[in-house]
């Protein structure tokens, strides 16, 4: 846009956390040739595969963090203030119950090594089905 070239825009922040590749076309015509060519770069491994994989780990980083702030807020905390050591310790200690109970779901196969990878990296995709006790009858 040339006639916003030379104006200073403050408030501007341009979003970073937007995966360009997760915007489907409206036309499902060329949505399923866009996935097809996105599936040939990716197998065929070349730059822009390469570009195209870190760009989608930034975006799931930077979403998994603004799950982090969102719960966070939801349990009364603020994410902007300096926790004690002691509060630190507490959680540190909640993490690695997490894990251990993570893993003996695993060791017992009540869930599988990719689900135990995505729970480990903090999503909350299986939280919700894992925590109940029907974990015999997960198909994911």
């Amino acid at each position: 846009m040339p006639e916003l070239r030379d104006k200073a825009v403050k408030s501007f922040e341009p979003a970073t956390d937007v995966n360009i590749y997760a915007i489907p076309y409206l036309d499902k015509v060329r949505e399923a040739a866009r996935q097809k060519r996105l599936a040939a770069e990716l197998a065929a491994g070349g730059k822009n595969a390469k570009q195209i994989k870190a760009e989608q780990r930034q975006a799931a980083r930077i979403q998994r963090q603004k799950e982090r702030r969102q719960a966070e807020v939801a349990k009364g905390r603020n994410p902007n203030k300096k926790r004690g050591r002691q509060a630190q310790i507490f959680d540190e200690w909640d993490e690695l119950a997490k894990e251990e109970r993570l893993y003996k779901k695993l060791r017992n196969k009540k869930i599988t090594e990719e689900q135990y990878k995505e729970l480990m990296r903090g999503s909350t995709k299986y939280d919700s089905r894992a925590s109940e006790g029907d974990d015999e009858d997960m198909d994911l």
